[in-house]
């Protein structure tokens, strides 16, 4: 039995705290911490505090801890994305192999020069590509593998970003402005372009886009809003962004998980809806319902570190996330359109939008001999196939596992990490890192596409940052 993999974490946010960190704790023989790095002392603490790590391995910055000898194998970066780069870079050339969270960096120039260090070291490259280690997704590689729907010719796919979501996140949220995160295409969907590339196995040769801000706008906030939900807000009743509604209540959490989930945890969210004083009252018995009647999870995890319901109320009273949606001063796109061809002819469209009921990505592939329609939600998802000929449908149930986020694609990248650094190659990282440089590239043309009002030819477009 081989002992566990050594890691240090630089950035103890949600990321890389709430989605990476519990990793280590579930799992303790493959994976433990042994210094962290957060310039936000209560994280830091937290931290260090779950993962029995000493105070002279807690670190301010990730400038401290890298100046140190090396002190483990691995090093998992999970700063804002605009401070993805120098960490990353002096990870690598300190001998680290790297987890890097998704985007690689915010510019191609910066994207680049991280892959080309782990080349250059010889150190693993991974980045947090979660998407494609979900069972929906591996289901739907297989199914493009198996030749079912003959030639692929149109691929129709949509990031739907719930309402609730967009407001969190690219409205009120850390991704809300564009000089200070990125744009909304790369942010949000190298994910998706990621799966493109993976899933159709071709290469886009040339794109173009549109997409704009148009609602959470000043000019289309109501009569007499105030700057903040708490400070008397007019439709307090009806706006489907009041932020109490988001995080207190918490009702378009629940509908989301109610309508996208089976089984248990649909019968569950449901009830939670209708009598949530009855699932406190059973969550006594039932450890499994806590999840719900002690919610401390994103995004409430993302306003306050113990996020009882005193510490929203604080939260929205004081801070960014108690903000009127239409006074944030925000500039990233609401919904955005990139038209693709991909060799062969195949004409692929990528929508991802803001202002969907439920979150989930949707996929439509129409291929010669059968069409694929797909749906992953917040805890649910399925594929589903039609064939020309036989009229035969088949339907896969390919919901993840309920613990951990993104339908259980956290807890499979990491495992995957654990396992490549078990191995001791860097080759095979090296290869998915160069792909995923590849979806970033495509999001960057599309960014550049849609504010030059042009077409892009991807080979030209690579060529400038990769020759």
């Amino acid at each position: 039995m081989q002992d566990p993999i050594d890691a240090v974490l630089i950035g103890a946010g949600q990321r890389g705290a709430n989605d990476y960190g519990p990793y280590a704790l579930r799992y303790p023989d493959r994976l433990r911490f042994v210094a962290v790095a957060e310039p936000i002392q209560e994280r830091r603490t937290r931290f260090a505090h779950l993962h029995k790590i000493p105070l002279e391995e807690q670190y301010e910055s990730w400038e401290d801890l890298l100046s140190t000898p090396q002190k483990a194998r691995g090093a998992l970066i999970c700063t804002q994305d605009q401070m993805h780069v120098g960490p990353s870079v002096t990870a690598l050339q300190r001998g680290y192999d790297v987890l890097l969270e998704k985007p690689i960096a915010t510019t191609p120039e910066d994207c680049v020069q991280v892959i080309d260090t782990a080349a250059e070291t010889g150190r693993q490259l991974h980045i947090g590509h979660v998407l494609r280690f979900t069972r929906h997704f591996q289901k739907l590689h297989q199914v493009l593998r198996s030749g079912i729907l003959g030639e692929v010719i149109n691929v129709d796919h949509r990031e739907n970003v719930s309402f609730w979501h967009m407001v969190h996140s690219y409205v009120r949220g850390a991704w809300a402005n564009q000089a200070d995160s990125s744009p909304m295409i790369l942010a949000k969907c190298c994910h998706d372009f990621d799966l493109l590339l993976w899933i159709l196995d071709r290469k886009c040769k040339h794109l173009s886009s549109i997409g704009q801000l148009v609602h959470f706008r000043p000019e289309n906030a109501p009569s007499g809003a105030p700057a903040r939900c708490l400070d008397g807000c007019p439709i307090s009743d009806t706006c489907p962004y009041f932020a109490p509604f988001v995080y207190l209540d918490l009702l378009p959490l629940w509908r989301d998980v109610a309508d996208t989930s089976t089984g248990l945890v649909k019968f569950a969210a449901k009830t939670q809806l209708r009598a949530p004083g009855l699932v406190r009252a059973v969550s006594k018995v039932v450890p499994f319902l806590r999840q719900m009647s002690d919610y401390r999870g994103w995004p409430r995890s993302v306003l306050a570190l113990e996020p009882t319901s005193d510490a929203i109320l604080e939260a929205l009273q004081n801070g960014p996330y108690g903000r009127c949606v239409y006074f944030c001063g925000n500039d990233v796109v609401d919904h955005q359109v990139v038209l693709m061809q991909f060799e062969g002819g195949m004409s692929v469209s990528l929508t991802m939008h803001g202002h969907s009921h439920l979150e989930g990505r949707s996929t439509r592939i129409e291929g010669t001999r059968a069409s694929l329609n797909a749906f992953v939600g917040f805890r649910g998802s399925w594929i589903e196939l039609n064939e020309h000929r036989s009229d035969r449908s088949f339907r896969y149930d390919t919901t993840g596992e309920v613990r951990g986020a993104h339908g259980g694609g956290d807890v499979e990248l990491m495992t995957a990490f654990v396992k490549s650094l078990q191995d001791g190659s860097s080759q095979h990282s090296l290869t998915i890192a160069r792909q995923a440089l590849q979806s970033h590239l495509l999001a960057f043309a599309a960014e550049e596409a849609r504010l030059g009002k042009r077409v892009v030819d991807m080979e030209e477009y690579s060529e400038r940052y990769l020759s």
